[in-house]
């Protein structure tokens, strides 16, 4: 099973004052899969955290990443104008670059479950074919 992950999930799990902790601990703790997300919310995260927390986070990502549970990928030079396209689509919300790199990747690795706080946009973002994402920390 594979997951996507969003900034405000990986702040929640690593942020013990976040409004979030609890639920993204109680779902981190039971999940077996692999999780992945995007260089550019890994870099939202480390802006989110203080850097003694970062630390954790980097210490934690270094070893989920060297055992194969973490994957994170960088959006391909080709896939610019895919993400500007997702960004002026949702430009109501609107859309960050974080959110348009997730919802790209989703499309591009048919990944359909999601680790987000942001449910509200997460809930208006359709896949192909209309598909909706599944929030997993609601489950």
């Amino acid at each position: 099973m594979n997951t996507l992950a969003d900034s405000g999930y990986f702040v929640g799990l690593f942020n013990p004052k976040d409004h979030h902790h609890a639920r993204c601990k109680a779902f981190f703790s039971n999940y077996t899969g692999q999780t992945t997300t995007t260089w550019s919310v890994f870099t939202e995260v480390c802006a989110l955290l203080t850097p003694s927390k970062q630390k954790a986070f980097f210490g934690w990502a270094t070893k989920a990443r060297s055992l194969g549970y973490l994957r994170i990928e960088s959006p391909q030079p080709g896939s610019l104008a895919a993400i500007w396209h997702l960004m002026e689509k949702y430009e109501d919300l609107p859309m960050d670059f974080c959110d348009a790199s997730l919802v790209h990747l989703a499309t591009t690795l048919k990944i359909h479950r999601i680790a987000t706080i942001d449910v509200r946009a997460f809930s208006v973002y359709r896949l192909p074919g209309n598909k909706r994402f599944v929030h997993v920390l609601d489950e």
